[in-house]
């Protein structure tokens, strides 16, 4: 322990005697992570790092360099940026938490910084899962609870197990941090219960905060490798006690309800809990969280707060307010009131306001007291104002004929309603009729429930409208895709079917993506700025007919628009080339095509090759990417027989995004085979011989090469060929000098 002692305070004063006001130590003062699956081995990665705005630098890393490691620890330099994601920092993602003295707190103010990184991260299927980490030096001199914390860096990680990663798991959302001070001589209740989406089981326990960097090496490019030490509690304090007071700090493993009692003294602790994921018993995550307690001396501490009644009987509708705020240390003077509903405010300074609405929907209630300490504490409530009387949409509705539209938007079952006339309702005493009149008429409701009584009237407009009308709905998706919904007459999604509802899409080629045609989807999935045609057919067929297209009604639209919605994310950038060899195409964009796959769709060759590039001219790699060919397939490249190019469509998918492309023979400058990389290529397509006749040819031979579809020479000897994986090969045959090429299929 001595030895340790010395060894930190020799690395301070290295430090301050080399830099007196050094600038490497942030003074952290918490932080943790969370995850959540994308879909597709896609992960978004979320840090929060809190530090102390009033000791510390004035900034956070940027970025934050995060280490990939596997569940032994090492480093996995094939992931992120050689084994590192660079978290860069959202300077929008910010918020300062203030405490000054001034409020009637004694004992120095508190500032807390906090940022979100979050940053996506490919993490493909790994035994024994992931972890995260990412460090920091120094912790605030001031803590009580941890030797040397000057010197004292911090460790924030997070495990993902294979469990984890089999099923796309998300992390549970973690709590609020608590509040950045408490008052001595009280208890401590903190709230710490975190969320799943997902309805996974949650388990708390306290552990102990990681040690990170230090100030030899405050801001490390890359984190040490997991596992990691623990701080050192100074004595009395530990990992059971981490605050002192009676009881000792502890949570609830179900609830996540952190229960203590603060000292009556100006202190700072750094205190640490983890969550545990499970789902039907197998652990999926473990996330971890420190943070500081800030303990003062208080001489005034207001608490906000307040009961409401309604008085929803007639209009307009009453709110009133009965104050319960308080400050046990103190007297509260002072009562600022807002009130918000529909972008309405109304304000009060009274103790006990009453408020008035004419309208209905949730108010925000904001109640702000002051001490006259001058302190303050801030309580908000969101009331739902409604009244028992019904509430409609409006008091007017346009309808098309033959529709049916419910006439209130919501009601009291405990209310009477009596609607008139009986004509196009579907009932005349109950709450919420459906109405489907064939011509504009005039309801009018009756609703009383012993106390109110009202008498309302709601005007239903009939038109004739086209039943086959369509309409486009653009929505922006958190991955940069834009979503083009076909919708008919009434709003809702069409379900595309043969012969019933068809869509036909055709989107329109721009500078980055060829054009392509989809049929009977609906959603579907576009880049920014694409320009497409719908073309929408219903069928329908007269009584006592065949059903079949000679004899259907086909009501016919069509609808010319484009995705010009600005959206942001990693599928906007997504593209690709598709191509066959030593077309125009292929030539001038210098696409490195592997030659001993490459025949000319220009020539006299019946067959020919179409593949998929990566914008830089390297053949695509299926195993990144979903691949979906209309002649069936899902690898870099498909082979067809013509003249059937211009049908060849293809889908590429990675995670959420998607890319689609259509091929078009472009052949007007080069007709030739101009490839000659491979031994014995020329000119002339090479001859196409059958699997059972390769020993009778080349029984005399002087020598046989057999190459791949790559152009990797993988035998000198035919004897081999039974023992070759199903493919392509390219057999190339020397005899007395002669070289000739031969392509077999097995």
């Amino acid at each position: 322990m001595l030895k340790l002692f010395i060894n930190n305070c020799l690395a301070i004063i290295f430090i301050y005697l080399i830099n007196p006001f050094p600038v490497t130590a942030t003074h952290i003062v918490g932080g943790d992570f969370t995850y959540k699956c994308l879909g597709g081995d896609l992960y978004e990665i979320s840090l929060t790092l809190r530090r102390d705005c009033i000791n510390g630098q004035p900034n956070f890393d940027n970025p934050a360099n995060i280490g990939i490691f596997d569940s032994q620890g090492i480093l996995q330099t094939g992931l992120g940026q050689s084994g590192r994601l660079r978290m860069p920092y959202r300077r929008d993602d910010t918020l300062n938490e203030f405490l000054a003295e001034s409020c009637g707190i004694i004992g120095g103010d508190v500032c807390v910084h906090t940022t979100t990184y979050r940053e996506t991260l490919r993490l493909p299927f790994l035994s024994g899962g992931y972890i995260l980490a990412y460090q920091r030096c120094c912790r605030n001199f001031t803590i009580r609870n941890i030797l040397f914390p000057l010197s004292t860096g911090a460790t924030y990680s997070l495990e993902i197990t294979e469990e984890a990663l089999r099923i796309c798991n998300s992390s549970p959302k973690l709590s609020p941090y608590p509040p950045i001070y408490i008052c001595g001589g009280q208890p401590i209740e903190f709230d710490l219960k975190a969320f799943d989406a997902e309805g996974d089981s949650l388990v708390y326990f306290m552990c102990d905060p990681n040690l990170g960097a230090d100030t030899i090496n405050p801001q490390p490019q890359f984190p040490s490798s997991p596992p990691y030490d623990n701080v050192e509690f100074k004595p009395p304090y530990s990992i059971n006690d981490m605050i002192g007071g009676n009881p000792p700090l502890q949570i609830n493993q179900k609830t996540g309800l952190m229960t203590g009692f603060a000292v009556n003294i100006i202190a700072q602790y750094l205190v640490g809990y983890c969550v545990m994921e499970y789902r039907n018993g197998k652990l999926l995550s473990v996330l971890r969280r420190d943070f500081q307690i800030n303990v003062r001396f208080c001489n005034s501490v207001p608490e906000a707060n307040f009961n409401y009644s309604l008085e929803r009987c007639k209009f307009p509708i009453k709110l009133k307010i009965v104050d319960k705020s308080s400050d046990q240390y103190s007297m509260i003077n002072k009562w600022d009131w807002e009130v918000i509903l529909n972008s309405v405010i109304q304000n009060s300074n009274l103790q006990n306001p009453i408020f008035t609405f004419t309208d209905t929907g949730i108010a925000r209630v904001q109640l702000v007291v002051h001490s006259k300490e001058s302190c303050t504490d801030t309580f908000i409530l969101n009331i739902p104002i409604s009244s028992n009387l019904p509430v409609f949409d409006s008091l007017s509705y346009t309808i098309c004929s033959g529709d049916t539209i419910d006439l209130v938007k919501s009601f009291d079952p405990s209310v009477t309603y009596i609607w008139s006339p009986s004509n196009g309702l579907s009932c005349t005493n109950c709450p919420n009729p459906k109405a489907s009149p064939v011509v504009d008429t005039k309801y009018i409701v009756s609703s009383f429930d012993g106390n109110c009584n009202r008498m309302d009237t709601i005007s239903v407009n009939v038109n004739v409208c086209d039943p086959c009308a369509i309409s486009i709905r653009k929505t922006c998706l958190p991955n940069g895709m834009i979503e083009i919904a076909a919708l008919d007459v009434y709003g809702n999604l069409i379900n595309s079917k043969q012969r019933v509802h068809e869509l036909f899409w055709d989107v329109k080629q721009n500078p980055n993506n060829p054009t392509y045609s989809l049929t009977e989807k609906n959603p579907i999935l576009l880049t920014s700025n694409r320009a497409f045609t719908l073309t929408s057919k219903m069928y329908s067929w007269k009584p006592n007919v065949p059903k079949t297209i000679e004899y259907a009604d086909i009501c016919k639209r069509v609808l010319t628009d484009s995705s010009n919605l600005e959206c942001t994310g990693p599928c906007e950038d997504i593209r690709f080339i598709l191509s066959s060899c030593e077309d125009d195409y292929d030539l001038e964009h210098n696409l490195n095509f592997p030659p001993s796959i490459c025949e000319s769709i220009c020539s006299d060759a019946c067959n020919y090759i179409v593949g998929l590039f990566e914008t830089n001219g390297t053949l695509i790699n299926p195993s990144n990417y979903k691949i979906k060919w209309s002649v069936g397939g899902s690898g870099a490249y498909v082979m067809m027989m013509g003249p059937y190019y211009n049908t060849l469509t293809v889908e590429v998918q990675k995670g959420d995004c998607s890319w689609y492309g259509r091929y078009w023979k472009s052949c007007k400058n080069y007709p030739g085979n101009l490839h000659s990389d491979l031994p014995g290529l020329n000119a002339m397509n090479p001859g196409v011989i059958e699997l059972n006749k390769v020993d009778a040819l080349v029984q005399s031979s002087q020598s046989v090469f057999i190459y791949n579809v790559q152009g990797q020479l993988i035998s000198r000897n035919n004897n081999q060929i039974e023992s070759l994986e199903q493919g392509i090969y390219f057999l190339v045959v020397e005899n007395e000098g002669n070289r000739v090429v031969y392509k077999t299929i097995k």
